[in-house]
């Protein structure tokens, strides 16, 4: 019986068609193969750039310029609903204030010596800062709260008891010890009563501002602020990134989340 074979040959190149010339010269140099491998990665991002759209559906008309918009116009344009639709509603500063701008005050820096009850203490920077913070949740009012004021800085310890603060620092030296857990769900079980949002808010406004100024502190010379993101690499080289590189989560904040070094 003879049984049918479906594979083929395999075929081996003679010396002549080995030695055919290539496309192109090969580029010998590094930066030559670097070169040549930019034009083709653009090549290949020009061809799958996706296409803007020309058309009434996806350009905004804009009317010609022909002067200041009248009264009739304003009151057109005010009214349309259109207008807080797309630009939202506006909180300040209110209709009819006057914004009052103090040039004398503005731009003149720090001043050298402090007229305050802690001139050159640690408690200065403090005196200062909550000053200003009083200052302005008088001028804004509500809106101080709406745009999330009173959540940033120093503040936010005023949420968490003492008890809680030694909590949560006990817990983040503990966190190197577990492995291939994320810092944020050990924290989760240990404050059940905090939301992902508090703990990052504590964590970037209150906990990793006190860990640097104690830095500065001890030693000038070894300030280390980014030592999260140098155990987050670490960690990535390590693991599949489910360490402490998932400390800094979308937690829908993005007020919290700015570092205030």
């Amino acid at each position: 019986m003879e049984v049918q074979c479906n594979f083929q040959k395999r075929k081996y190149r003679t010396k002549d068609q080995s030695e055919r010339p290539r496309k192109g010269p090969t580029p010998t140099r590094k930066s030559e193969r670097l070169a040549r491998r930019m034009v083709l990665m653009t090549s290949v991002l020009l061809t799958q750039r996706k296409k803007i759209g020309v058309g009434e559906q996806f350009q905004a008309e804009i009317p010609d310029w022909t002067g200041p918009p009248s009264d009739a116009e304003l009151s057109w344009y005010r009214n349309d609903p259109n207008t807080s639709k797309m630009l939202g509603s506006r909180t300040w500063p209110p209709e009819g204030y006057v914004l009052q701008t103090n040039i004398v005050v503005a731009g003149q820096g720090r001043p050298e010596s402090c007229n305050c009850p802690y001139p050159g203490n640690f408690y200065c920077r403090l005196h200062h800062i909550n000053t200003a913070r009083d200052r302005l949740r008088s001028e804004i009012g509500q809106v101080f709260t709406e745009w999330k004021f009173d959540l940033m800085g120093e503040q936010v310890s005023k949420m968490w008891s003492i008890e809680e603060q030694l909590k949560f620092a006990a817990v983040e030296q503990l966190v190197p010890v577990f492995e291939n857990k994320s810092f944020w769900a050990i924290a989760a079980k240990h404050f059940a009563s905090k939301t992902r949002v508090d703990l990052v808010r504590y964590y970037l406004n209150v906990f990793l501002m006190r860990r640097v100024s104690n830095q500065c502190r001890l030693s000038l010379l070894e300030i280390d602020s980014d030592e999260d993101e140098a155990e987050e690499e670490e960690d990535e080289d390590q693991s599949d990134g489910s360490n402490s590189s998932q400390r800094y989560g979308p937690t829908h904040d993005p007020i919290c989340l700015r570092k205030q070094v």
